[in-house]
């Protein structure tokens, strides 16, 4: 039998632990919650609760690291300590790839991969086990350990995709996290236009406020996390949104309704080449 570690039990961890152990393979959960462990145990998400320690990975198919970055690295470090089996699989699901396979070189068979799933789910109790089908899973390093985890994820039926660190990471930071940094700062901002709630404005919002800010109410530690780890791409995409916004303020300063229009008339013939997500 396949035995998987999935190291993190949150919304993607536990949501990954209980469609492998839903497909017979025999799943242990790491996590430093107690309550997150118990409902791990009790609802059939994971076979059992270990540690990253020798003996719970000692005959360990595949681990997998489902925490932030920063506590990846962590992992990775601990990893390294231990007498792995050669043939031992390690990746992770992080958001961001340069950092965490720098940390992870002289690593054997560590691979890195990102699963693009776009929710706002926390936690264990907002896990589905069908939120991987049919979404990119992008995978960072050799073809053959590719192909090789590929395999032994199958039952999530996800659409794995290979790309190069530098590829991720400038992709991710571009249509990842900067909508979330900008779904942040349209909330801070409208609340300052707003203060305390002003002319009731928290209930009256539309489609339009609601459809760009949902993913503002992602967790603001992971994503605090993911985006100090790719500072100096998204740093180059803030600065293309700073300028971007400067041109569309510029026409609208100078009363220049047909060049607006140009703009806004672009925008929506890219944003319907668009693919939309299968995940929220």
């Amino acid at each position: 039998m396949t035995k998987v570690i999935v190291d993190g039990l949150g919304s993607m961890g536990s949501s990954l632990a209980e469609q492998l152990e839903s497909n017979n393979y025999y799943v242990v959960g790491i996590d430093d919650n107690p309550s997150t462990t118990q409902i791990a145990l009790s609802e059939n998400v994971v076979n059992e609760i270990g540690h990253l320690d020798a003996e719970t990975v000692k005959d360990a198919d595949l681990i997998i690291l489902c925490t932030p970055v920063s506590v990846i690295i962590k992992q990775i470090n601990t990893l390294k300590q231990l007498h792995l089996n050669p043939d031992t699989i390690i990746m992770d699901i992080g958001s961001t790839k340069g950092e965490i396979l720098q940390a992870a070189a002289g690593l054997n068979n560590f691979i890195g991969g990102h699963p693009m799933i776009g929710t706002e789910r926390k936690g264990i109790v907002g896990r589905d086990k069908n939120m991987f089908k049919g979404t990119p899973f992008f995978l960072i390093g050799d073809d053959s350990l590719a192909a090789k985890v590929e395999k032994l994820l199958a039952p999530l039926g996800s659409d794995f995709q290979q790309l190069s660190a530098k590829e991720h990471d400038n992709l991710t930071a571009a249509i990842s996290a900067l909508p979330h940094l900008v779904a942040y700062a349209l909330t801070d901002s409208v609340d300052k236009m707003l203060p305390e709630n002003k002319l009731n404005w928290q209930n009256r919002v539309a489609g339009g406020f609601s459809d760009t800010t949902r993913i503002a109410k992602s967790n603001p530690s992971l994503w605090t996390d993911i985006i100090m780890s790719n500072k100096q791409q998204i740093l180059e995409g803030l600065d293309d949104m700073i300028n971007t916004l400067s041109d569309y303020r510029h026409d609208l300063e100078n009363g220049d309704t047909e060049s607006l229009n140009k703009k806004i008339s672009k925008a929506q013939e890219i944003r319907k080449k668009v693919g939309e997500s299968k995940n929220g």
